[in-house]
Order: structure tokens, then sequence, then C-alpha cells
């Protein structure tokens, strides 16, 4: 077993408060990503499980075991780290084996398990070679090699990717959620990419300034953001936000000689607010070319959209440009034709329109 629980956690650099009353509760098995900017405080709370920082208060409990005042060693846990950390004179196979061979397994065992760990990471033809001898994507596999050689009760991965070009990062990815499903230990897993977030986690907690901000599925995450900061993180392209004057149940965008009133499915929510001005969240794949099958659709408006931008990425075209004065993205196919300098119609589809207020940034609801 391996859940873990993090109760009140707090922790400071001299007067610079890093993490605050953070409180998480990660299932048996689960993978979960902690996310964030730079400087939130997703490695600070990474190493605190681990063991490598020390709490100011609260308490980390693994496996129903308070851990808070043990060492890592006690603490029945593996660490991949983003620089890999591998012994550089060590072959591939005592790096692996080089913790057992701490512990005294007896040698019959560590060939045991290294047959296993290498057949599982693809990696049994490498054991001789030096780690200057291999590329990035197959030392990130003796890094997790390692780790699995232990059997722990719970992995830890700190921006394992990070230094892996784009392709690499994809395939590697892949590795690690399979890699999961074979051995369903609790992963807790560190990274700024939402990406990795959104197509590994079970779960994601997002951080912000040292707090956590939503813990959720990928998918609410994406579809029900609590903030305009969750909301603006996660996504890529990022979601559109635009300042809209309430009127009565609807919302208005006026500027630059053009007026469009917006219905949207959140009216009770908006009416409750009593705000007079708000923020209109739309994701880019509502913003798209004009569909005749949308046209009885209450929640779909046509909207002049002036193209500055076109980024083609193959499956789709991603077009920035101006609707009223607001810079927003949108999702093209890319038979569509447009190109940047023109203007044309597009469809605005509000069905899953998200409101924010404009002074706290929260979901209004």
């Amino acid at each position: 077993m391996g859940s873990i629980s993090l109760n009140g956690i707090n922790k400071s650099f001299g007067s610079t408060e890093v993490l605050k009353n953070i409180n998480l509760d990660i299932k048996d098995g689960e993978f979960l990503i902690l996310i964030g900017p730079s400087g939130c405080g997703k490695s600070t709370l990474m190493n605190l499980i681990a063991g490598l920082e020390d709490l100011n208060s609260g308490e980390i409990i693994i496996d129903g075991k308070n851990v808070s005042e043990e060492s890592p060693k006690d603490r029945d846990i593996a660490m991949v780290f983003q620089s890999y950390a591998l012994y550089p004179t060590m072959s591939v196979a005592r790096n692996i084996c080089f913790g057992l061979e701490m512990n005294k397994v007896p040698k019959d065992e560590q060939a045991s398990i290294l047959k296993r760990v290498s057949e599982l990471l693809q990696i049994d033809h490498l054991l001789d070679r030096k780690p200057g001898q291999l590329s990035g994507g197959q030392r990130q596999r003796v890094a997790m090699g390692r780790a699995l050689a232990r059997s722990p009760k719970v992995f830890l991965f700190d921006e394992p990717l990070s230094n892996l070009d784009a392709k690499l990062r994809v395939e590697m990815r892949t590795e690690i959620k399979k890699l999961h499903k074979r051995i369903g230990t609790t992963i807790v897993y560190v990274t700024h990419d939402q990406i990795e977030a959104m197509t590994l986690a079970d779960r994601i907690a997002v951080l912000k300034d040292g707090e956590l901000q939503q813990i959720g599925t990928p998918y609410e995450i994406y579809n029900d953001p609590v903030s305009h900061f969750v909301a603006d993180f996660m996504g890529s392209p990022g979601m559109n936000f635009i300042e809209c004057i309430v009127k009565d149940q609807n919302l208005v965008i006026e500027s630059g000689g053009q007026k469009y009133e917006l219905i949207i499915p959140c009216t009770e929510a908006l009416i409750k607010s009593n705000l007079d001005v708000v923020l209109l969240g739309i994701r880019p794949e509502m913003l798209t070319e004009i569909q005749p099958s949308a046209a009885d659709n209450s929640f779909v408006q046509k909207i002049k959209f002036d193209v500055e931008v076109i980024e083609p990425m193959g499956a789709d075209t991603v077009a920035i440009g101006q609707w009223n004065e607001n810079e927003v993205m949108a999702r093209l196919s890319p038979e569509s034709g447009n190109s940047a300098g023109k203007g044309f119609e597009l469809q605005v589809d509000t069905s899953k329109a998200i409101l924010f207020d404009p002074n706290s940034g929260l979901r209004i609801r």
C-alpha cells in the first residue's frame, strides 16, 4: 500500500513562505501530478515527501504511518530526478543494482531483479554500457530502473523529462504511463508542462504561490476550473478571456463599432453574482469556422474575426486575431484556407462558457 496524506503542510525558507497549509490525500496506486509555474512550491513539496527537506509544521502520512520525522531511507520511497543522477563510472547494471548492494541484497536476488527491471524498461541490451554512452532517453530509463529495483511504496518523479527533446519527451511520456499500468505503484510527479499533466495524471493538483488552487481529474481541471488562474494555466493553447457587460441574463461585447449579445448557459450564476462586468472564458475549440449544423443552436453566434497570425499544427490550425479589439485564439480546420492579414466570419459557441469575477479571479457559480 502506498497512500499519502499531507496534512497542514507549511514550509518557509527564512522569511519566505514557500508552502501554505497544503492538505492533500493521494490514493494507493494513484498517479498524481503536481503542476504550477516556476517557484510555486511543487518541487519543495516533493522534497518534503521524500524527506530531503524538513517541515515547519504539518505531517506526512505514508501507508498510515507518520513519517514526518523519519529520514529518506526509512520512508520506502524511490525518486527519479530531472538530472538522472547516475554514477558516470559505473555500468548500467551497477547503477541499477547499487542500492541493492548497499542494502546487502544477495547476488542471485540482485541478478533476478536486474533481469526483471531491464526487460520491463527494454534496456537489457545496455547493461554493460556507461551512462556517457547512452542517449538522454536511455539514461532516463536507467534512472527509472534504479528506482524500480527497490519496489518501493511510492515513486517520486521530479520533472524527469524536462531535459529531453520534444519527440523523446512524448515517447518517454508514453513509456511512463505504460509503466504505471504494469506496476500499479503510487506515483507523485512534478512538472510545469501541462500536456504531461493532462496525458499522464489520474488527478492533477495545481499550485500557485505555495497554495493548492484545485485538485481534480484532467477533465475536471480543463472543463471545470475554479479560477481564472487555473483556466489560464491549463490548456494549450490557453483559454480566451473577454471582458463583457452584463445585460439582463446575457452578455454584451461592445467595442470598435461592433456589438454582440451572447446567450450563455450559466444565467443563474450570472444573476446571483450581481456584477455589471464579468470575464467570459472561452476555449479556442469553441471558436471555429461556421458550421451549418449549428445554425439553430441558440448558444452559437457569428462574429467578425481579423486574423493576425496563423499557426498550422497538423491536425488543426490555431488562428490568433482580433474580435472586437480583444485578442483571441481560434481552432480551425487545416483545410480552412484562412491566412493572416484578412478578416472573415467565425462562430463562437458559448454552450461551455465559463464566467469569472474580474476582481477576485474566482469562478462565478
